[in-house]
């Protein structure tokens, strides 16, 4: 229990890179880090960093009463914790409540309006430590990186030639089962990551999209970056269908597969003004399909004949990439 946790030694420190941006945990010396966030190890930067981490987050065994006033309620309902979840806002910070049934307790993570800085109150048990809280460094993360040009997607992303595929959806669309047809129909596809890859505009003004430590239920937790190609919003169907989408209806396309709170204007604000950037870079499309084959073939030479016709519109050679 907690009364029996000694609270007076020297907290560790782990920094990790993630899509390019630092992350900071300081927790208590009693947890291993290995074992707290697994998923984590291969984005661990073992070295002295230079630039600051975006995010810093506190782990303590501290007692927080869940009847405390948390503020005023902004959410109640989560995709991944159904009603046991809570979000709240005050003056000064937002709090996130969720209740895991598998660690028989509360959690509760308080967050600086910019996310830069948090707090995780864990459950009793040190043993009970799981998935919660990896979700809740990913919400955390997943906020403060809006600020740096990068976004969390919901989506499953797959790799080939070092350039990048995300396939979007509502949970239980297929995109999972549609980046495995890749996997098996397309010669030298790489699965990148199943749930939640992050996507950055970068100084060179490219967009790249990372591999992060959070991947679902696919132990994927590649720390690398691939040039994105393309965002699909998949649609189930009775056919095979490709359409490229431009302008509000590419935006309304990717928006809902972002991570981001919407009570947040400045954030907000940020993540709209990244996608709008976004779109101006990378191919945007529909498709409608059914989970078979097909589907990955017809959509891997839809995106190829689109980019090339691209590519030739705007007056460069294909192999060579110079001007006509």
């Amino acid at each position: 229990m907690v009364n029996h946790i000694q609270q007076d030694v020297m907290p560790q420190k782990a920094t990790y890179k993630v899509a390019g941006l630092y992350l900071e945990l300081v927790f208590p010396a009693m947890l291993k880090r290995a074992e707290i966030l697994p998923s984590f190890e291969p984005f661990l930067e073992e070295h002295g960093i230079n630039e600051k981490c975006i995010c810093s987050i506190e782990l303590t065994f501290q007692d927080v009463s869940v009847q405390n006033e948390d503020g005023k309620l902004l959410s109640d309902l989560s995709v991944v914790w159904g009603d046991n979840f809570r979000f709240y806002e005050s003056e000064y910070c937002y709090t996130t409540t969720i209740w895991s049934e598998f660690d028989d307790g509360f959690w509760k993570m308080k967050s600086s309006k910019d996310f830069s800085h948090s707090v995780i109150y864990l459950v009793n048990r040190k043993e009970a430590i799981n998935n919660a809280l990896s979700w809740l460094v990913m919400v955390a993360f997943g906020q403060a990186c809006l600020l740096y040009d990068t976004i969390l997607i919901h989506a499953s992303a797959i790799s080939k030639s070092g350039e990048g595929y995300a396939f979007l959806g509502k949970s239980g669309t297929g995109k999972s089962t549609h980046s495995r047809l890749w996997l098996e129909n397309i010669q030298g596809t790489q699965l990148l990551n199943d749930d939640n890859p992050a996507v950055r505009l970068e100084n060179d003004g490219h967009v790249y999209i990372y591999g992060t430590p959070w991947s679902g239920k696919t132990s994927c937790y590649k720390n690398i970056k691939v040039r994105l190609q393309a965002f699909v919003r998949l649609k189930q169907s009775l056919y095979n269908r490709l359409t490229q989408k431009k302008g509000m209806a590419a935006f309304v396309c990717v928006l809902p597969s972002c991570t981001a709170i919407r009570w947040n204007n400045r954030l907000f604000t940020a993540m709209s003004n990244t996608v709008e950037h976004v779109l101006q870079r990378v191919m945007i499309a529909e498709l409608e399909c059914l989970p078979d084959r097909e589907a990955a073939l017809l959509c891997y030479r839809e995106i190829l004949k689109i980019d090339k016709q691209s590519l030739q519109n705007s007056g460069y050679q294909e192999v060579t990439g110079t001007k006509n």
